[in-house]
């Protein structure tokens, strides 16, 4: 290279890289292009072919654009493309804007605003900016024969569209079809600051056709997620409360706080107020409902609502602090206005920390029984618990402590009242042979004191106001298991038999103490190889056991399926005269438990948990689930059968045989289908309700229509027909159908 040629190439290089730098240095923007002058008289710069404009908050591809340096105006021509920080995507033929691009106009444009704010402009490089609106799988857009923005806070479209809905390419006449619903508006004005779009003189149209015309229409701007209005209103309707209409109203209080207010309107009944409240903390959240009525019995008018609040915070130190407040002024109420009936509703303060191996916790309870069969003055108020659980290091072949302490005051209007002092500690010694073989030997001392008023002996009938109880319960236990694994080309199996024998005195059941916390026992494959199977303190298991048992796993590697069986049963040396009779475990042979779960294949799921009386075969219970299908089409059947509950400290329930089925269909991408049924088999079936829905969905709207047959037996709510009604619009009026 001669060097003439070599100067000329360096004073070019220069003058380029002056040019750039300049631009960037004066006014925060880089522009690049194929051809690029700087006409220092005119101050202007003139920019054609690829070119690009780069700031940190957008980008701008144009084939033409002119930057005026002294007035910092951006004019761009043909095939312009802008992205913004926020993920905003405009697509115009000729724009005019300040460098910030904060103000700025355009002829005929088209504006997309992507449903997940994640498109990262800085990624965006040259050859995939003609690709970026086809990655963006779901976005809303407006179309405009003109567009202005000011300020950065509003824009306005001028005779515009705005659609959620996709729009299609028709093969067959080569052009694009009308979106299935969209907006028509003579003027469209986008409020960044509030938040919301306008609409004047609009047309809701429907595959453009125009259905109702609108002066004036609002709703929320896609770019925010939470904005105060009206949400989508639905309808049911029942025997009871006759035809209910439901018009929600959202309310946005900060970034993390908002209210749902949901006024009812009943033709049969007085309108139902109810609100929601939600709040978010840095280490919590509280959710709120409360509802409210008035009824009119005569010349008697009775005020009718709920409440259920509901909290939990992590503090410092692993801490954490939980509350519930759930409470009716009718046992009926729940259920008669449709607002998530329970039987039991319980109120609580839960205070709870984790320190190393050890727990602590203090709770409060309070519990509304909603069933008639219970008389509400009985129904007990923990006030409070208080209870630890200390853990050292667990080894092998290492002496290992665990202590357990239950502090108790419970009290009710009527009936009887304990306070309790409970200690439970448990020395163990665990050995891991070679084999994988695992021995565990343990001891284990259980003692409390209570203080007890108001109470009838179930046993004597003798009643007491005000005494005292001691008790003291020691327990000796040995564990064996030996997990043996094998596997093979298609199959993993493992095979772990497993033995406890627990050592105990025949006072397990001291019916001088109230039973609290271990009524309606009944022994199940989970509690088989517990050493206290009832659930609480207040009875242990009398006397000395064997438990004995199995686990075997069967996966198949090559088909993906999988076989589980569980098997156990128990061997007392003394029956207790007190237990349950039907509990399971009343004879010297228990009952029979099992726990089968089979998956020949991803659409096949059977599963079953069965107890079985050895002397004749019979179920004591069973639960069983069978479930086929694809994920678009599913049945399924479930199985519940009990046998009748009695016993000297049980609820007296009676035969229980009950079937739930359920049908669910995806008909095509848009349309599904489910139905379901619960009904007894006893002597003859009795329905407790029926519910079909159908549902559809596209990628902007969707309705579902629901009716729900339920059998009730109270005056109330009588049987009766449910029908609900349900619809939502993309980005306009969303509701959960």
């Amino acid at each position: 290279m001669d060097k003439r040629c070599f100067i000329t190439s360096v004073i070019f290089l220069i003058i380029f890289f002056f040019q750039s730098t300049l631009c960037e240095t004066v006014d925060q923007i880089e522009i690049s292009a194929d051809r690029f002058t700087h006409d220092k008289n005119n101050k202007r710069i003139y920019a054609v072919g690829k070119v690009e404009v780069i700031d940190q908050n957008y980008k701008i591809f144009s084939n033409e654009l002119i930057y005026n340096t002294e007035n910092k105006i951006i004019s761009a021509k043909k095939n312009i493309r802008i992205f913004t920080a926020n993920g905003n995507i405009i697509r115009t033929e000729d724009l005019v804007s300040d460098n910030k691009l904060e103000n700025a106009k355009s002829g005929k444009s088209f504006f997309y605003i992507p449903e997940q704010n994640n498109f990262e402009i800085e990624h965006i490089q040259e050859n995939e900016r003609d690709e970026s609106l086809k990655k963006l799988k779901r976005y809303s857009r407006f179309a405009s024969m003109e567009y202005e923005r000011r300020g950065g806070t509003w824009e306005i479209f001028r005779n515009a569209v705005f659609t959620a809905c996709d729009i299609c390419f028709n093969e067959k006449e080569k052009k694009f079809e009308e979106p299935l619903l969209q907006l028509k508006a003579r003027k469209i004005l986008h409020d960044k600051e509030k938040k919301i779009i306008e609409y004047k003189d609009t047309y809701f149209e429907i595959s453009g056709q125009p259905v109702f015309y609108l002066p004036y229409f609002s709703h929320p701007s896609p770019e925010v997620k939470r904005k105060s209005g009206f949400l989508t209103p639905s309808y049911f309707r029942n025997v009871y409360l006759g035809d209910t209409f439901v018009v929600p109203y959202y309310y946005v209080i900060n970034d993390h706080h908002d209210l749902t207010i949901k006024p009812r309107f009943h033709t049969n009944r007085n309108p139902l107020f109810f609100i929601e409240h939600r709040k978010n903390f840095r280490n919590g959240e509280i959710k709120n409902e409360i509802s409210n009525t008035f009824t009119k019995t005569g010349n008697h008018e009775e005020l009718l609502g709920h409440i259920e609040s509901y909290g939990k915070f992590n503090l410092k130190n692993s801490t954490n602090l939980r509350f519930q407040i759930h409470k009716t002024t009718d046992r009926h109420f729940l259920q008669a206005y449709k607002l998530n009936y329970e039987d039991l509703l319980e109120s609580n303060i839960y205070i709870e920390r984790f320190l190393g191996n050890n727990y602590y916790a203090l709770d409060i309870r309070d519990f509304q029984d909603l069933r008639p069969i219970i008389n509400s003055k009985e129904t007990p108020t923990i006030f409070p618990r208080l209870n630890v659980n200390l853990n050292s290091n667990y080894k092998y072949n290492s002496f290992n402590n665990s202590s357990d302490l239950e502090i108790l005051n419970l009290q009710r209007e009527e009936g009887a009242k304990m306070q309790k002092f409970f200690l439970s500690h448990s020395l163990l010694y665990p050995l891991l042979a070679e084999d994988g073989s695992i021995y565990e030997y343990g001891g284990h001392l259980n003692t409390g004191f209570y203080k007890i008023d108001n109470y009838d002996n179930p046993l004597s009938g003798v009643f007491k106001e005000n005494y005292n109880r001691y008790r003291f319960f020691p327990q000796i236990t040995f564990q064996y298991s030996k997990p043996f694994y094998k596997k093979t080309k298609k199959t993993k199996q493992i095979l772990e038999p497993k033995i406890l024998v627990v050592g105990a005195p025949n006072t397990g059941y001291d019916l001088h103490i109230p039973n609290e916390d271990s009524s309606n026992f009944d022994l199940d494959i989970p509690d088989l190889f517990n050493r206290n199977r009832l659930s609480g303190t207040d009875r242990f298991d009398s006397g000395s056991r064997v438990d004995y048992g199995f686990n075997y796993v069967n996966i198949n590697t090559i088909k993906n399926s999988l076989t589980s069986i569980s098997l156990g049963q128990s061997y007392s040396l003394k029956k207790d005269v007190f237990a349950p009779s039907n509990s399971g475990a009343y004879n010297y042979f228990s009952n029979l438990l099992g726990s089968v779960k089979v998956n020949p294949t991803d659409l096949i799921n059977i599963s079953s948990n069965f107890s079985i009386v050895p002397r004749n075969g019979s179920l004591s219970y069973a639960i069983s689930n069978i479930s086929f299908g694809s994920m678009d089409t599913r049945f399924n059947f479930n199985h519940l059968l009990v046998s009748k509950t009695d016993g000297i400290e049980s609820s007296i329930f009676p035969k229980r045989n009950q079937i739930s089925s359920g049908f669910s269909s995806k008909i095509n991408r848009n349309w599904k289908f489910s139905a379901s049924t619960n009904f007894n088999l006893k002597k003859e079936i009795k329905f407790q309700n029926w519910n079909t829905k159908i549902l559809y969905v596209n990628e902007c709207f969707g309705f579902s229509l629901n009716w729900t047959r339920q059998y009730t037996y109270i005056p109330e709510n009588p049987t009766a027909n449910y029908f609900e009604i349900k619809f939502t619009l993309k980005e306009i009026m969303e509701s959960d159908l």
